[in-house]
């Protein structure tokens, strides 16, 4: 058999897959008169042949996650931004479709067309490799090719997690398992705090107080346990500096002999991007991370922006970026830890430790069951401090404030809190000491809440 003749059978069966190009006009027509179609007709991109069709639709999509109403004008000066415009036919080939149809009514059988169509290209392609499997006697292929077409044909009942009362009523459940304070296996959390915090330099302690069992910040780290910490954020030199930092804080040998409970994977320069656009998903990388971190206790991102190319402030875009960590959260077994920056607005009115700090959409926040947040405190004498809470923990007990302090190598160990005092209002908050203090100066108002060493007080 010739290498010619190898060839030509795939690209004669791209050539002549299975579409209906009018009904996927029909459809996206549909849509520019009733924008509620694309709530009620679940699609993909993969249903529609056309590459023109497939990019309109995602465009779509985008506009509609965010409740903008989707018309061609709208339509196309998106398209435009993404430099799609020049592939779907600009602002004359919208138009054309917004008239297609006469109404939406029909949108639902479109959909139904595209599918089928969809699921004939998919046979026929798996029909393909697997001749062609079979021509050049790779049993291993064919064997692969054998299970997909079997999935299709009888697909799992399996795959969805079917909860019966009943059953659940009679079982008598364990005590609640916890990675972090409140953080449980299989969700997903947040480390939240603005630049220079230290919240990369936590998150590796944190690391190591889970694989070790020896907890230098106070927080709370139970172990040992099996944690990888995925690191984009910072490059490898860096990440040895900062481990032979922390090494002399951690004094027991038994602690020392489970510190390679941690490993640490350099995703520093590497074109390591879980997803580029909503359903552009980096699979094989999805399935790596998720192979590697199958077993372990925690997972730890550093840091989320650096692992995605979506746009932040999309609710649409980081529901679907959040998704992706649930589902490596549910198949590894492990908790999600996720590095992430505060906003402006929190860094500039001083609320850094609010829920809603953390930066981009609500659906960041929205789409994770647990957050820790980090906010630097100043005392009157100039000294700073690092104020931990856990604002945020939907199957814990929330609350909880940590106090750390920075070494001269930058490692945050436990420290006395700096707390809150009013003037003139006798006693320190969450103290029964009565103190003398004399009065603050340089406040207008002698309710003005000043920050003081908690050990200057007493």
């Amino acid at each position: 058999m010739t290498t010619a003749a190898r060839t030509q059978r795939p690209i004669e069966v791209l050539r002549n897959l299975p579409a209906n190009t009018d009904a996927e006009k029909s459809f996206l027509g549909s849509v520019f008169l009733d924008n509620g179609v694309l709530d009620r007709e679940i699609l993909t991109p993969e249903d529609f042949r056309l590459e023109s069709h497939r990019r309109i639709y995602m465009a779509m999509l985008q506009l509609w996650e965010d409740r903008i109403p989707i018309d061609p004008v709208i339509l196309a000066d998106l398209l435009d931004k993404k430099d799609w415009g020049r592939h779907t036919g600009g602002f004359g080939y919208l138009d054309e479709l917004s008239i297609i149809v006469p109404s939406a009514a029909n949108a639902s059988h479109y959909a139904r067309i595209l599918r089928e169509q969809t699921a004939l290209r998919k046979s026929k392609i798996l029909n393909a490799q697997h001749a062609q499997a079979i021509e050049d006697g790779d049993l291993e292929a064919v064997e692969r090719i054998e299970r997909k077409m079997a999935e299709r044909e009888d697909p799992d009942e399996g795959e969805f997690a079917i909860i019966r009362p009943s059953v659940a009523f009679s079982k008598v459940l364990p005590p609640p398992v916890y990675v972090l304070p409140s953080l449980r296996p299989r969700t997903v959390g947040l480390i939240v705090a603005q630049e220079g915090v230290g919240k990369s330099f936590l998150a590796l302690e944190i690391g190591l107080a889970k694989a070790t069992g020896h907890d230098i910040t106070g927080i709370g780290v139970t172990g040992p346990g099996r944690v990888i910490y995925f690191s984009k954020e910072d490059p490898p030199g860096i990440i040895e500096e900062r481990l032979q930092s922390i090494r002399p804080f951690i004094k027991s040998d038994e602690a020392m002999a489970r510190a390679d409970n941690l490993e640490i994977v350099s995703l520093y320069g590497k074109p390591a991007t879980l997803v580029s656009e909503k359903t552009m998903l980096n699979e094989k990388l999805i399935r790596q991370i998720i192979k590697t971190g199958s077993g372990k206790d925690l997972l730890i991102f550093d840091t989320l922006r650096k692992i995605h190319d979506l746009e932040e402030n999309s609710s649409g875009e980081m529901k679907v970026l959040l998704e992706i960590f649930d589902r490596i959260a549910l198949e590894t077994g492990a908790a999600v830890l996720l590095i992430h920056h505060t906003n402006k607005s929190a860094n500039l009115n001083g609320q850094q430790g609010d829920q809603s700090s953390a930066r981009g959409s609500s659906a960041i926040v929205g789409n994770t069951r647990w957050s820790l947040h980090l906010e630097t405190v100043k005392s009157e004498a100039g000294e700073k401090r690092v104020k931990v809470t856990i604002p945020r923990a939907s199957y814990g007990p929330e609350g909880g404030e940590w106090w750390l302090e920075r070494t001269e190598g930058g490692v945050l160990v436990q420290s006395n809190p700096i707390i809150r005092f009013e003037k003139n209002a006798g006693t320190p908050q969450g103290s029964t000491k009565k103190p003398t203090l004399t009065p603050l100066k340089g406040g207008k108002d002698d309710k003005e809440i000043e920050y003081v060493e908690a050990e200057d007080l007493f």
